[in-house]
């Protein structure tokens, strides 16, 4: 890709993060399908991306990540207050992401194929669609974080390293299942998110990186996602909340699985 492909897919990044359609999933379609980039490469460059809307999201919920920081002088697992609660969840559900998430994106590098590919982002699209549409809040009075969901959580956001699955439309329905608030599961969802999408760009840049791209254009395409999250966070969040994209995930899913079945039947 050239340098103005990558601002383009960088500022899509960093508007899409905070809707639950899979901005890696979309992301994806967009760099192999209308900029014919290898789709191994797509994969981790969609990683890549996240990082520059986790420092966005670490800016919007800079106050509970300080807090948190100057809690750690006083942790202790197991006692139940705020921000103890809190660093108890970050942890348990960043260990239990990490390695389903590990497994899973090491298998996505041995798929080869554009169109076996996209029909694992098309439904995963349509899993993220049925878990919305299906899933409904339980608020008659919000729950205490304890050790399970965080674990529970953080095995889902593992699998939403399966591109089309949407991190925070399967996180945040969990949450909201499990009786917390609108605000409180999409902060949690967010703030798990930090510590994840960390490890995966570590993990790719001690790998094999990613090989036709030289890394100031990896600083600029970090750049860019993290200037349009941090334009978009605040308003896309709101809109995430009200407009119904289980349609759109669906929709789109299924319009993606078209050329897999077609090269079934032929």
């Amino acid at each position: 890709m050239d340098l103005s492909q990558i601002i383009i897919i960088s500022v899509l990044q960093g508007i899409i993060e905070w809707l639950p359609i899979s901005s890696q999933g979309n992301i994806i379609i967009i760099m192999s399908e209308v900029f014919d980039y290898n789709i191994e490469n797509a994969l981790k460059l969609s990683i890549i991306l996240h990082l520059g809307t986790v420092i966005s999201a670490s800016i919007y919920f800079r106050n509970e990540i300080f807090h948190i920081v100057v809690n750690l002088r006083n942790y202790k697992f197991g006692h139940s207050t705020e921000y103890n609660s809190l660093t108890t969840f970050i942890i348990l559900s960043t260990l239990s992401s990490s390695i389903i998430g590990f497994i899973i994106f090491s298998s996505l590098l041995e798929i080869s194929g554009n169109v076996l590919f996209t029909s694992i982002i098309g439904l995963g699209l349509i899993i993220t669609g049925i878990i919305q549409k299906t899933i409904k809040s339980d608020l008659k009075n919000e729950r205490n974080l304890d050790n399970k969901i965080a674990i529970a959580t953080g095995i889902l956001q593992g699998f939403a390293a399966i591109p089309g699955i949407s991190r925070s439309g399967i996180t945040t329905s969990y949450l909201l299942f499990s009786r917390f608030s609108p605000s409180t599961s999409l902060k949690l969802s967010f703030m798990m998110s930090i510590p994840a999408v960390l490890a995966a760009n570590l993990f790719i840049l001690f790998g094999e990186g990613i090989q036709d791209l030289k890394f100031i254009e990896l600083v600029i395409a970090v750049a860019f996602s993290c200037i349009s999250g941090l334009i978009s966070i605040s308003s896309f969040m709101k809109i995430a909340q009200k407009i119904r994209f289980w349609i759109f995930s669906i929709g789109v899913g299924g319009l993606l699985l078209i050329p897999y079945l077609l090269d079934i039947v032929s």
